[in-house]
This record gives C-alpha cells, structure tokens and sequence, in this order.
C-alpha cells in the first residue's frame, strides 16, 4: 500500500480504480516567424476561431449541465477580449519581433504568474483560465486537434492537474473522485467536485505516477489522502466513513424547513455568504433563511471592463429571483486589497489592505458608488433587498453614502423607475474603529453586519492571508470578542439588528457566544445552515462569556 497526502479540496471518501491522465504537450518543429503583420493577423485570426469554439462549448455544455459549469466557457470568451492580454501579445510581436505562437506562451507566463502572486484565491484560480485560454490559442495557430478527456469507465481520475475546460467537459457519470498533483482548493477542478458532491485531493505533488494506472485505490476527500492499493482495513474504513458521511447529510435534512430556535426559545435567523447566482442555489436548497452577504465585487473581478449599470441590474435582480422572496443583503463594491481588477488601473501599494479599497475607493471614484445603487435600487422592485457598505471606519464616510443613495432615489423616482419604497442602508463593522464607534454610527445606520475576518486583521495587526503568522491571527482573541460585544450592545441600545458574517459564525463553538449578545443574525457558506441550524436547536442559550474573552483580572 502507498499513502500519499495532500489538501482536501472536496469533502467525501471514494473506492474504484485510478486512470492516470498525462497530458501530451506539442513537440512538433517551429515554424518561420514571418513579418509582423502576418503574425499579428494569425493571432487575430486564432482569436476569432477560439471564440467560435468557446461559444459551441458553452451551449454543448449547457445541454448537458447547467448553466453555471458551463460558465466557465463565457470567463474564456471575456479573457479573449482582455486588452491587457492582447496588447501584450501583439507588443511582443511588433516590439520584440517574436512569433505569435512564442508571443502567447511569453504573454500567458506573464500573466499566470501575475494571478498566482495576488493574495486572493480567487484571482489565483484566474491563473488557470489563462493558461487555458493561451492553449487553446496555441492548438489553434499549430493545427492541432483538441480532443477531450474520454473516461473508460467510472475512477478516480488522477492527473498532473486540469484545465477549467477539460474539467467541465469530463463525463460525470464516470467520475467518483478526482486527485491532482498540483491545483489548489479553489480551482475549477475543486469547485465542480464540490457542486457534484464528489472527493478531491490536490497537492498531492508528483508522486502519481503512470505506473499507477489502473490499480485499486481509495480518497478521502476530507483529510486529503489518497490510497493505493489499500489494505482491506483501510477499504473498511473508508467504506464505513462513506456510510457515516451519508447518514450524516440524512441526518441534517430533517432540519430543513425548521425554525431555528433554541431550547429555551432564543430565535435566530441563518443567513448564506454567496458571491454568484450558482452560490444563490445552493443557499436556497440548504434552506438558508435569505443571504446576509451578497459579495457584489466578483461581477467586476470576472468582467474585462467595468460592469455597466443594465449588467449589474440583470444580475442583482436574477439573485432576488433566485431567492424567492427571502432577503438579499448586497455588500457594495469591495475592489481592492487581494481584489483587484486592471482596468481599474488602481496604482501598486504597500499595504493595500490598509489603502485605496471598498467604500474608501467608491467615496474617491463616486461614479462607481452611483452606477452600483442606482442598478440595486432599480433591483429592489424584484425582491426584499437591504444594502451594506464595507470598510466603514468614520461616521462621515456613512453619512456620505447617504447622501448619495438618496440622490440616486431621487434620480431614479425622477425617471418613474420602479423601486422598493424602503431598503435599509447598513455598515459593516469590520475595521476597530467602527466597533469602538458602533454607538454614533448605529444613528446612521440602519443595520450592522460584523465582519470578524478583516475585524480581526486590523485589531491583531495580522495579515489574513498571511500563512506565516497564522498563529497570530486568531479571531477568538479577546481584544476582537470586547469589540464584538460592544458592536452588539450598541446596536441593541439602538435598536438596530445585527448579524455576524465573517468565518467566526460558522465556529460552532461560538454560536452560544453570539446568541448570548443577541446576535439576530449569522451568515455563512450554504453548506454549513443546516449544521448550523442543527446546533442552534440543540442549545440553550447559557449567556456566560466563552474563555477567550475573559483577560487577566476579568475572572
């Protein structure tokens, strides 16, 4: 038996047989570079095939999928038109006399190794789609075919790693696990084996090997190992955890449609962080009570230009849609920090995290705050809708998106659009300076929502994404709990709700902390309402401070 770890990148446990995939790289001669208007014209030409490609696969892939895997196809499409990536190219080209086939490989370096520097994974999982796109240029300029992934019969797929569009094209129904020696949890590979429900391990380095092809093996998707041929006790293990993991998802159904009370009648209500319409899905089907944080950024993130006010709209009011008739709170553009986007053309920082980002951008470049409300309160005719703004550290700053949303209502009554007649305006209480000033801004606020992740970044000094100091980053430290108790007890002086929606309210563990604050709210992924829900049922509310709040001389 081998054992092999990695990262789980998907939660669950698999047994079958491993089909190792190695992908065949082009070894063919290089052509003669001709003149630059020649290259440039092949590229134009390999752009125009490649969007025509994209355009078949996606509407081959809606057929057979849904529509959100297939999403990946229009993400390719948007980064055809990139113009950083095509001016880039075609410099190459003109400045540097290289061909167009070298000019995209040089281009797509560039570019990938740009995305996997930047702190936020979700951009690091762009790098992907780069390389992706830049191969499919390349089999189009060398004549090559491109065939797709076939699957013999149902394994576990093993591979160096997958590209978004080999991953969505793969036969589901033959797939029972996917492991990869490189990818991360983020990737494309990792997010389709979640929405199938089925294990992945990445990182697992390369120690997967042809040899390897066809031998009996088991995955645990959870604690990211993979087995060759494992003994038969650890094939009764992992039978016996698929079993416990199939009873346990059986066992958290009985919550859905349950109202989440206490034992001693504490009522809370269990929210879904979500950032697309997919995500949108999943919280409803995980009975999530509405969505305590639409983050709004990844339209931008995603986009070659800057989202116009009709996209943003089409998209806002899809969600509502989507939500039937449960609230969607929609935090306001959060570009900045580890999300960025080039045509922004915001200038390289320090210390991004403490710099241009989130409501201090939107105050800076108002047209961006404007577009944005004028689309969600055009979107509030749809569906329940509230609206809250990131990064607040003064009361001004509040003050000031005020004024604006009620210029922009202005406008838009104006205009005889249709809007909501109330849609509460909240802060986010994310940096200590808003926690430490939760009593004068809960008078210009109609809600708050406390993100414990950035609240502990700016309170401990500790950089999130940091792995370094992850020992120092700790959002159960005392200093961030004081300031979460004191949000809280202001915003009940005010009589204002407020929700926790940062990574801490999903910590079980803490949930009796929150309820005992009188927390109205906790937003988390989708996944994990119903377990949540489960606890909240199974509790009585004890009211005492949990052991990392009470410093020295508090005991």
């Amino acid at each position: 038996m081998i054992t092999l770890n990695g990262i789980g990148a998907s939660p669950g446990t698999a047994e079958g047989a491993l089909f190792c995939y190695h992908r065949q790289e082009y070894a063919g001669p290089p052509r003669p570079v001709g003149s630059p208007d020649q290259e440039l014209e092949r590229f134009r030409a390999a752009l125009r095939q490649a969007d025509a490609q994209l355009r078949q696969l996606f509407r081959d892939t809606v057929s057979d999928a849904d529509e959100s895997v297939a999403q990946v196809f229009e993400i390719h499409r948007m980064m055809l038109e990139d113009q950083d990536y095509l001016e880039k190219v075609e410099r190459l080209i003109t400045q540097s006399g290289k061909g167009v086939e070298a000019a995209v490989e040089e281009a797509a370096r560039i570019f990938s190794e740009t995305f996997l520097a930047m702190d936020s994974a979700y951009m690091q999982a762009r790098s992907a789609d780069v390389l992706d796109v830049s191969t499919r240029l390349l089999h189009i300029l060398r004549g090559e075919e491109e065939k797709p992934l076939t699957l013999p019969f149902p394994v576990i797929l093993a591979a160096d790693d997958l590209r978004p569009s080999e991953t969505v094209q793969l036969d589901k129904k033959k797939l029972i696990a996917i492991v990869t020696a490189e990818g991360s949890r983020n990737s494309h590979t990792a997010i389709l084996a979640k929405t199938m429900g089925i294990p992945a391990v990445v990182q697992l380095g390369d120690v997967v090997t042809p040899e390897m092809d066809g031998k009996h093996a088991a995955v645990d998707g959870s604690a990211g190992t993979l087995w060759v041929e494992p003994t038969d006790a650890i094939c009764q293990l992992v039978r016996e955890k698929t079993m416990d993991l199939e009873e346990r998802r059986q066992q958290l159904l009985q919550y859905k449609g349950r109202p989440s009370v206490t034992r001693d009648g504490v009522s809370v209500r269990l929210l879904a962080n979500v950032g697309s319409l997919e995500d949108c899905e999943a919280a409803v089907e995980n009975d999530a009570e509405g969505v305590g944080l639409f983050r709004t950024e990844f339209q931008y993130l995603s986009a070659s230009t800057c989202p116009g006010e009709e996209e943003l709209f089409r998209m806002y009011r899809s969600a509502l849609e989507k939500l039937g008739g449960r609230t969607v709170v929609f935090r306001t553009l959060d570009i900045g920090a580890d999300k960025s986007a080039p045509y922004f053309g915001l200038p390289e920082e320090e210390n991004p995290a403490m710099g241009m980002r989130a409501v201090r951008l939107c105050l800076t470049r108002r047209e961006l705050l404007r577009t944005q409300l004028r689309a969600l309160y055009r979107a509030s005719a749809f569906g329940k809708m509230q609206i809250m703004i990131p990064m607040i550290a003064s009361v001004w700053e509040m003050q000031e998106v005020r004024k604006t949303a009620q210029s922009v209502k202005r406008e838009l009554a104006a205009e005889g659009a249709a809007c909501a007649d109330s849609v509460p305006l909240g802060a986010m209480i994310e940096t200590p300076a808003a926690a430490i000033l939760s009593g004068e801004l809960a008078k210009e606020a109609d809600f708050f929502s406390i993100g414990t992740n950035d609240l502990t970044q700016y309170t401990l000094a500790a950089d999130r994404q940091n792995g370094d100091i992850h020992l120092f980053y700790d959002a159960r430290h005392p200093a961030v709990l004081r300031l979460i108790r004191m949000t809280a007890e202001n915003a009940a002086k005010a009589g204002i709700p407020v929700c926790v929606c940062g990574d801490l309210a999903a910590d079980l563990t803490m949930t009796d902390f929150f309820l005992s604050l009188g927390v109205d709210s906790l937003s988390v992924p989708p996944s994990m309402v119903l377990p949540l829900r489960e606890r909240v049922r199974l509790m009585t509310v004890g009211g005492g401070l949990p052991a990392q709040e009470k410093g020295e001389g508090d005991a």
